[in-house]
């Protein structure tokens, strides 16, 4: 009898985990059932209800598309260098002749500093003086001999040649800063040389302003203008008049004509120097004034 309870017992200790073993399995699949049954439901009760998966997926595109838009931003975010346009010519260069300037309007300062160089540059004394000595060589007929010979006819001749020039650059400053016109000249974009000189000529008469936009070139007219009359106020009589005031003022007018070409040319000019072995020879784009 005992040994019957025995075997009874043991028996009833070895079934039990298997019990719980099928009846936890039972419970899974239960719940497994129900889940499936649960989602299949919401799919045909909603069929308009996004799935697990189906949203994942739009989350990964969404946080892609996000991605790309910031390094897009970031890409728009870094601005361009500021470039270099090859368009005018450096008035104080020497044995070359370097076609760059900066980009963008200039400032009332730099315009000044671009016409001052003429008046008060280191070269003002000597182009003065070399221009006085070709005015004397060969004087104008009738002109009085206290202005033809002499030390003191050379001190006259050179500060008229030195306020006609002042009075030209001040007053051209005056006119471009006041209607914001671009001092600078801009070279020609055509590839014949006909093209390219009746662009320099008609820029004599019709320039830049700041923004980019053709205007009359007041600033030539009104500059011309001073350096002619300037001379009535001390030049002997019989040249002090409107008429000689005129003809000075067509004379500078036409200095700036000379000097668009030389500015459009000045590639041409530079190779034609070197080719005679005179890589020191300063060209006179800018200070050389007639």
């Amino acid at each position: 009898m005992r040994k019957l309870s025995s075997c009874f017992f043991v028996l009833l200790a070895s079934s039990l985990p298997l019990c719980a073993q099928s009846g936890l399995s039972s419970i899974a699949a239960a719940q497994s059932g129900s889940t499936e049954e649960s989602a299949k439901l919401t799919d045909e009760s909603f069929p308009d209800a996004p799935s697990a998966i189906a949203a994942k997926q739009t989350g990964d595109q969404t946080q892609a598309q996000e991605g790309g838009e910031a390094k897009g931003q970031e890409a728009g975010s870094q601005k361009p260098e500021t470039s270099v346009q090859p368009t005018a010519v450096d008035a104080f260069s020497l044995g070359h002749v370097p076609m760059s300037r900066q980009e963008g309007p200039m400032t009332v300062g730099e315009k000044f500093s671009y016409f001052e160089k003429p008046v008060f540059g280191p070269r003002t004394l000597f182009t003065t003086a070399f221009r006085t000595g070709l005015f004397m060589a060969n004087p104008l007929s009738g002109y009085p001999r206290e202005w033809k010979d002499g030390a003191g006819a050379f001190g006259r001749n050179y500060g008229n040649l030195y306020a006609r020039s002042a009075a030209e650059s001040f007053t051209r400053f005056s006119t471009d800063a006041l209607l914001h016109e671009d001092p600078r000249y801009s070279r020609s974009t055509s590839t014949s040389a006909f093209g390219r000189a009746a662009h320099a000529l008609g820029f004599t008469f019709v320039d830049k302003t700041d923004g980019g936009h053709s205007t009359p070139a007041f600033g030539n007219f009104a500059g011309a203008a001073a350096a002619g009359f300037v001379g009535n106020a001390y030049l002997p009589d019989g040249w002090n008049n409107t008429t000689h005031a005129g003809q000075r003022s067509l004379t500078v007018f036409t200095g700036f004509a000379i000097e668009n070409l030389t500015q459009e040319f000045a590639p041409e000019i530079g190779q034609a120097l070197r080719r005679l072995h005179l890589p020191k020879l300063p060209l006179p784009p800018i200070w050389w004034k007639p």
